[in-house]
């Protein structure tokens, strides 16, 4: 019989063979749909048919004419269709009887579906290395259908094989297969090749395989794989007999390295193969990092502690910064506690805890601000001809919170002759710059800002109002053959009382007095805002102070002299900027009470000086002392030092005396001015010098002075060190004398 197959109504169907695939055939009129059926030997075909058509298995010639005769053996489905099962390969012919004549017709052709496993190409294969399973098909084989390469046991059996490769398709072809490691070594294993869908087994390869052991290859450090520069370290593989060695770094074999151990001393990825004749293994990579003994980049890690001397706080081991080298204080670490004195090739900040100087720091390339400020203290920082500073800002900047001072060379003619930016201010809230360009000889120029302004530039007593709160110490590395003009800004916070920016003025303080630079104008920007001066030629303290501002009156000369009954008080300022005019005032003691005998309207500006005159007339004889008061615009005012003069005492008036220095002792941090108030004698000239305490000449402060006269004079002490000195008053053969003290 060549055809098994049951009616639909059966009571005996046959079951579907494993991975079968089942087709239908219907009809469409008197047409069957699909015609023509081409399936694989164990398929199932279901005719689904009307009920007025059946499916009758008839011979080629039969089925050629057209004609009904079933074929003797064949299958002959009821009308409404049934069940087929394929049990031969080969072409089947069927009709519908009622309808053969018609031309209701069709055809089933039905081959076998084989695998055969090729020959493989050794005999012998290492565990864990590939290699290729040729195979060849007949039949059909259906989408998503898979390949499987598949390992017998040690004897050939295939009662428990093992998967070693597979492949999807529906055609010919070759696995990649891989033998794992723990498979045991023989030399009995065959291989073959099985499908999914439908399902197939093939046949073997035909002849017996060889699995062969392959050695194991890894590295074990004998000790830290990270180390400094002249050190080393011992990688070994694992020993055995037969066995040889390949050592490679970065992919390189490295020449005469064949033992099972070798000895690092270089950076890289250091791999080692280990065969045992027949089958090798390499290792997986192992890195060996070497620390330079004197790198030029360190980044701060800060993994021992905050001291920036101590080796470990760096990115490398075995280092810390030296002159020259690259620095960078990154994120997420708290910084050095401070830097010390060094000179650094760049350095980049990039740490919003910034930084802070215990030494003066030099940096010949660039300063990098990407978060974070750097506050000197009493230490400068010193950036080359060639550096630059990049991304200073509101939140980055050099804070200037003691006496040193950014200081950046270079500028001028044959450097930088451009605008060139110091980005200072006194504390981390207060960003001040100072914008300079010198169109003189080149230079090194010096910024610094402190808070408030003093009526003596470096000392004195704080102005309250009229004025930016904040002094620029600019000064020049080699004095005179700078042009300078400068840009000083400043924010709405720092402007003190009554400030009017819409008339401001840049002020220049010359170690005597408060200079307008300028005349009044606005300043530019909106919070924060610029005032800008050019022709800047000597520097010293700078401040910005408007239309009223309290910088003060300076004297130039301040004298009480005594004629016959009278007593002529005498002065002249050095400049007078916004001053209504001064109130000479008269007491019989030095503390008061104080009463006006006069005012005097000012006759004095910013440009030049004045000369004034008051000839007063007291009430009695004896000790009588002055001051002018000296009042502004605004009505504020200011107290001019204390003259003494001894009105028709005989006795007096033939004396000498230092009636008062101060301030004294004098911090020679401020370095400021001293004021001596002295008397001369009636009828003879007196002269003032200064000694130290060997009685060496130090300077002449004041001489010829007119017989009677009380005098205050002012001396700065900038040169001197610290240490004693006395003034000498002498005349007519008396000599006087004060002590000095500079702390």
């Amino acid at each position: 019989m060549r055809f098994l197959y049951s009616m639909l109504l059966c009571a005996l169907c046959l079951p579907v063979a494993a991975g079968a695939t089942t087709h239908t055939i219907s009809n469409s009129g008197t047409s069957f749909t699909p015609a023509t059926l081409s399936i694989n030997l164990g398929d199932t075909v279901v005719f689904s048919l009307g009920t007025t058509h059946n499916a009758v298995e008839v011979s080629q010639a039969t089925w050629n004419s057209n004609g009904n005769t079933p074929l003797a053996g064949g299958f002959s489905l009821p009308f409404g269709g049934g069940t087929v099962v394929p049990t031969a390969t080969g072409t089947y012919y069927y009709v519908c009887s009622p309808h053969a004549s018609l031309g209701m017709k069709g055809t089933i052709t039905v081959t076998s579906t084989t695998i055969s496993t090729g020959t493989i190409a050794s005999a012998s294969h290492c565990k864990g290395v590939a290699f290729n399973v040729p195979f060849t098909i007949t039949g059909s084989f259906n989408a998503g259908n898979t390949f499987t390469a598949q390992l017998s046991d040690a004897t050939g059996g295939f009662g428990t094989p093992r998967t070693i490769g597979t492949l999807s398709g529906t055609s010919s072809g070759q696995i990649s297969a891989t033998i794992p490691a723990v498979v045991t070594a023989g030399t009995g294993y065959r291989v073959r090749v099985v499908s999914s869908d439908p399902s197939v087994t093939g046949s073997d390869n035909g002849s017996d395989l060889t699995v062969l052991d392959v050695p194991v290859a890894t590295i074990t450090p004998a000790g830290p794989t990270a180390f400094c520069e002249g050190s080393s370290v011992q990688l070994d593989a694992p020993a055995g007999a037969g066995l040889t060695y390949t050592w490679r770094r970065d992919g390189s074999v490295i020449t005469g390295a064949g033992g099972a151990s070798y000895t690092a001393t270089v950076a890289g990825q250091y791999t080692v193969e280990v065969s045992n004749g027949a089958c090798a293994a390499t290792s997986s990579a192992q890195r060996v990092i070497v620390y330079p003994a004197d790198p030029t980049t360190l980044a701060w890690t800060g993994n021992i502690d905050s001291d920036w001397s101590t080796i470990g706080n760096w990115d490398n081991p075995c280092a810390v910064p030296s002159a020259g080298d690259t620095v960078v204080i990154g994120p997420g670490v708290t910084p050095p506690s401070s830097a010390p004195a060094i000179a650094l090739g760049t350095l980049t900040l990039n740490n919003v805890s910034g930084l802070s100087l215990a030494g003066s720091l030099e940096i010949s390339g660039d300063l990098t601000l990407s978060a974070g400020s750097i506050s000197l203290g009493n230490a400068d920082l010193v950036l080359g001809p060639a550096a630059d500073i990049n991304g200073a800002g509101t939140t980055r900047f050099i804070i200037t919170d003691g006496s040193g001072e950014l200081r950046l060379q270079g500028i001028g003619i044959g450097g930088r002759t451009g605008v060139v930016l110091f980005p200072v201010g006194n504390t981390a809230g207060s960003y001040t710059p100072v914008i300079l360009q010198n169109g003189g000889f080149l230079d090194a120029f010096g910024v610094r800002v402190a808070a408030g302004v003093l009526d003596g530039g470096n000392a004195g007593t704080s102005i309250g109002s009229d004025v930016v709160g904040k002094t620029w110490f600019i000064t020049e590395q080699t004095a005179g053959g700078s042009n300078a003009s400068m840009t000083f800004e400043w924010s709405a916070g720092d402007e003190l009382t009554a400030f009017d920016r819409s008339l401001c003025y840049v002020a220049h303080h010359d170690g005597s007095d408060w200079q307008q630079l300028q005349s009044l104008g606005a300043s530019a920007g909106s919070d924060p805002y610029q005032r800008a001066v050019s022709g800047v030629t000597s520097f010293s303290p700078f401040a910005i102070g408007d239309g009223g501002s309290p910088l003060p009156v300076e004297y130039r000369t301040l004298s009480a002299e005594v004629h016959g009954s009278t007593i002529a008080i005498r002065w002249e300022t050095e400049r007078e900027i916004n001053s209504r005019g001064f109130a000479v005032e008269r007491s019989r003691m030095t503390q008061g009470p104080w009463s006006a005998v006069a005012f005097l309207d000012s006759r004095g500006d910013a440009s030049r000086s004045a000369m004034y005159e008051y000839i007063d007339v007291p009430p009695a004889a004896g000790s009588w002392y002055y001051r002018l008061r000296q009042q502004d615009m605004d009505g504020s005012t200011e107290l001019s030092p204390v003259l003494h003069a001894e009105l028709g005492t005989p006795a007096a008036a033939g004396s000498i005396a230092i009636e008062a220095v101060w301030p004294n002792p004098l911090r020679h941090s401020t370095a400021g001015d001293v004021t001596v108030r002295f008397r001369s004698p009636e009828g003879g000239l007196a002269l003032l010098t200064l000694h130290d305490i060997l009685g060496r000449h130090i300077a002449t402060i004041h001489e010829n002075v007119m017989a009677g006269i009380s005098t205050a004079v002012r001396f700065n002490t900038a040169s001197l060190a610290p240490g004693l000195y006395f003034f000498r008053l002498r005349s007519e053969g008396t000599a006087v004398h004060s002590r000095l003290a500079i702390e």
